[in-house]
């Protein structure tokens, strides 16, 4: 992305809150901020519980292989286990992080399909020009989501957005709603971030997939990961 055009996705100025519609109307926007975090902390929980349960069915069944194993002392194989144990400790951690970030950006692609869904059909011109599955049509369809979309979930456009113009965009959020509470600099806040940050990837991808259009969506910190609530979408379409 050596050569990137700018192009703003719409003014900054925050719009008037919808009324009962999308995720905003009628409800508090710190009950989506509780909700996500009660939904983050249950699937950790799961993906942890799931990874033990497979730990302690792999170790019991090292125990019944060394019990066949006639030429194995049995001081070779408590330690080999003990070894085992420890070495996998930090692999574990990363695998129930994978897992749990793989399962929020999951329930965020089927959200953002649906709510696409229902505001795509103010938009036939948008349902007409992605059927054409160009690069053209990927545009419009990435200003309508940094536009109609992003308002209806955080209640302000997208502050910025680049594109090559060859299938590669990045949306830029200056302040995330979801992610304003948390303390700058700190570590715990970045990791909880992270995994915050896959739910509206999520919804980025299943809101592109309802208009027909494949894609990979990562997300980076603003400013060095300082301001925990500056981030930016990188969207990669696939043609």
């Amino acid at each position: 992305m050596t050569s990137r055009t700018s192009t703003q996705g719409s003014s900054t100025s925050t719009p008037t809150p919808h009324q009962g519609g999308g995720l905003g109307g009628s409800v508090a926007e710190c009950m989506f901020e509780w909700l996500l975090a009660e939904m983050l902390h249950w699937i950790e929980a799961e993906s942890e519980a799931s990874i033990q349960n497979e730990r302690r069915q792999s170790r019991a069944q090292m125990v019944t292989n060394d019990d066949e194993n006639v030429g194995v002392s049995a001081d070779w194989g408590a330690s080999n286990k003990d070894d085992y144990v420890n070495l996998t400790t930090e692999k574990d951690r990363e695998l129930a992080f994978e897992r749990t970030a793989a399962k929020i950006e999951s329930m965020g692609y089927n959200v953002g399909y649906r709510l696409c869904e229902r505001l795509a059909q103010t938009k036939p011109s948008l349902s007409m020009a992605v059927a054409l599955k160009n690069v053209d049509s990927a545009l419009e369809a990435v200003k309508f989501l940094c536009k109609e979309f992003w308002i209806e979930v955080f209640r302000k456009p997208i502050d910025k957005l680049q594109t090559n113009h060859r299938g590669v965009f990045v949306l830029k959020d200056n302040e995330l709603l979801w992610l304003r509470r948390l303390p700058a600099e700190d570590e715990r806040s970045r990791v909880a971030a992270i995994k915050l940050l896959a739910f509206p990837c999520g919804l980025i991808r299943g809101a592109l997939s309802n208009l027909g259009i494949s894609s990979v969506v990562s997300c980076d910190f603003l400013a060095d990961g300082k301001n925990m609530a500056s981030c930016s979408f990188n969207v990669k379409v696939k043609f």
